[in-house]
């Protein structure tokens, strides 16, 4: 009896003294508990300060399974309510921790019918959900944020620890009722909220962007599509837009914009309505940044331009193109066949020529040619730095042939935020200016903080500039780009027709087509960029009007008044054959529905006092039998 009560003794001397720890320890944990209570997301603000994405408080369901008497029956009356299965609920409820949530954000019809059940256990806090206000508009940029605040690509993944803030905690002592203990330990750490991302992108704009780039994709039969529109001068990305079709793979089938464009009838069958007809859908990821493609004769202005600056050549020099061209074994053709003609380099650029660029390429060399295709930004990601953006693809081996295809856009792929820069350096003036997406930040105080601004650099001089402007008007004037005239605006631009590749060749029939440009083009406001991915079409039919589409939503947004038309460059003569507008790319018509000329018509000036007089404009739209 001395040697047990001794051992007693000793037992209890322990747990009091030496291992107490241990069991102060498993006592607090049944009646201390900590909730971690999320920070509130910053916002996703446009320009103009509209809410792209927002959080809201909304009331989360949890529980605590020490303190829950009835699981069974509990579990059966939550089921219901929180839209779960009971044999789901029962295991939450039965699990051995002291904190399992049950349900996270529900609104607060659901809140108030659990709260009325009163349940043993069962308990509420309020959390952070993601709500996008303008739904699809520009989602494959901004990106998304899971239930459990997670973000999930896009800028929102990009800036997470920026807009997601600190948390906080809540530390508290309770009976198994869940009623505070008199004294207890009760702490508490506010949550610290994120600061608002604030976008160069105008929400107008990017709804006009993604309504006109939906119905070009559509009309086209294309796959997919990207528009862009950047502000000339600054680089901010005014709109992004990002479409495909839906199909494999994509998440959503829901229209990003419904358009009204029906399909055409199929014999005896009438038109299917626009209700019927497939429409595009947000794009799974950014692919202006994400996707590379060979861009086809919108690289002609990096190959002529550098020929220019590097004086191999002048806008006035006369070259002879033939039907077929040798180079290194291979015979080169233009698009449509022709007789030999002699043009000069603004007819070169004009009718797209493949032959003439390819021999504008022959005095430049590689080297040279590289190392604009370099400068202008191709080969290497922006400094935006958006998740998972390319470089672009550059040719890893030079044949005999290699230099006249990437002189005219075959043979090197590209994003189109790259090529929307590369045009974007000569509106202004030869500087490559570098795009950005992000205006600043704003923190919890209200305090703003601009991003940065990346310096920019010198491409090639203004008198290059100028002239690869005047010879651009010409393409929309009489050349290949004529459906993307914009009277009264004078609307400097280069369409552009590659095939899409397939198991190291090329598929027939089907090609990336895209229109790149600015306006207006005596002093350039807005640069845009249109790409339809893999149609049956060219360049001219279904991307030159949707750029005067987007162009002409922006103009009348931003106020931007038509300009007097300036005398071409010096020494830059004006595309004269106009006969063999097509050679290297056909002009064609606009697709219905995309029609250039109601493009041009809807255009209302702000102001008709600097309207160009048509008896002495350079620049006048082309009509469709000048556009051949």
């Amino acid at each position: 009896m001395i040697m047990a009560f001794g051992a007693i003794v000793a037992r209890v001397f322990w747990i009091q003294g030496p291992g107490s720890g241990r069991y102060l320890a498993v006592g607090q944990s049944e009646w201390t508990h900590t909730v971690t209570l999320a920070g509130m997301r910053g916002s996703i603000l446009d320009a103009n300060g509209n809410e792209l994405a927002m959080s809201i408080p909304q009331t989360t369901i949890y529980a605590d399974p020490h303190q829950v008497s009835d699981p069974k029956g509990e579990a059966a009356q939550l089921a219901p309510i929180l839209g779960q299965t009971v044999p789901a609920m029962l295991s939450k409820l039965t699990e051995g921790a002291g904190f399992v949530y049950l349900a996270r954000t529900v609104g607060d019809a659901t809140a108030a019918k659990v709260a009325k059940l009163n349940l043993a256990g069962i308990y509420s806090l309020q959390e952070p959900k993601r709500f996008y206000p303008a739904g699809q508009l520009a989602q494959p940029i901004i990106g998304l944020v899971g239930a459990d605040g997670n973000a999930l690509g896009g800028l929102e993944s990009k800036y997470n620890s920026i807009l997601q803030g600190q948390p906080g905690k809540l530390i508290e002592q309770t009976d198994p009722q869940g009623r505070q203990l008199p004294g207890g330990l009760q702490q508490y750490q506010a949550p610290v909220s994120g600061q608002d991302l604030v976008l160069t992108i105008h929400d107008s704009l990017q709804y006009d962007a993604e309504q006109a780039l939906a119905r070009a994709i559509v009309a086209a039969q294309a796959k997919s599509g990207i528009a862009l529109l950047m502000d000339t001068k600054t680089g901010d990305i005014l709109a992004d837009a990002n479409l495909t079709m839906p199909g494999p793979g994509i998440p959503s089938t829901t229209p990003s914009v419904p358009i009204n464009i029906p399909a055409p009838s199929t014999g005896s069958s009438p038109a299917q309505t626009p209700t019927s007809q497939p429409q595009p859908v947000e794009a799974p990821s950014a692919s202006s940044f994400t996707q590379v493609y060979e861009p086809g004769s919108v690289n002609k202005l990096i190959t002529i331009s550098a020929a220019l600056q590097e004086g191999v050549i002048k806008p006035s020099d006369v070259f002879t193109i033939p039907n077929g061209y040798p180079v290194a074994g291979t015979i080169l053709h233009d698009a449509e066949p022709h007789p030999t003609e002699h043009w000069t380099v603004t007819d070169i650029l004009a009718n797209s020529s493949n032959i003439g660029t390819a021999q504008i390429a022959q005095r430049l060399g590689k080297t040279d040619l590289l190392k604009y295709i370099a400068d202008y930004g191709e080969g290497q990601k922006t400094a935006i730095g958006f998740p998972g953006e390319s470089r672009g693809l550059l040719p890893t081996y030079w044949s005999g042939t290699t230099l006249a295809d990437v002189a005219f856009g075959q043979g090197i792929a590209v994003t189109a935020i790259q090529m929307l820069a590369a045009y974007n350096a000569i509106a202004n003036g030869g500087v490559y200016v570098a795009p950005r997406l992000v205006a600043g930040t704003i923190d919890s105080k209200g305090v703003e903080h601009p991003t940065p601004v990346v310096p920019g650099h010198r491409v090639v001089s203004k008198t290059v500039a100028a002239q690869m402007t005047t010879m651009l008007d010409e393409v929309v004037r009489v050349g290949t780009g004529t459906a993307a005239s914009l009277t009264p605006y004078t609307v400097a631009g280069k369409t552009g027709t590659a095939q899409v590749p397939l198991n190291g060749g090329y598929e027939i029939g089907h090609f990336v087509a895209s229109f790149a440009g600015f306006v207006p083009s005596e002093d350039p406001a807005i640069t845009a960029m249109v790409v339809i991915n893999d149609t049956p079409d060219y360049g001219a039919a279904a991307s030159a009007p949707t750029f005067a589409t987007i162009a002409r939503d922006a103009l009348q947004e931003l106020k931007i008044p038509p300009l007097a038309p300036l005398p071409p460059a010096p020494g830059v003569p004006l595309s004269t054959n106009q006969a063999a507008t097509g050679a290297g790319e056909v002009a064609g018509t606009p697709l219905p529905g995309l029609s250039a000329a109601a493009t041009a018509a809807a255009v209302v000036p702000p102001s008709t006092s600097t309207l160009p007089s048509p008896s002495t404009s350079s620049n006048l739209a082309a009509t469709p039998s000048q556009a051949g």
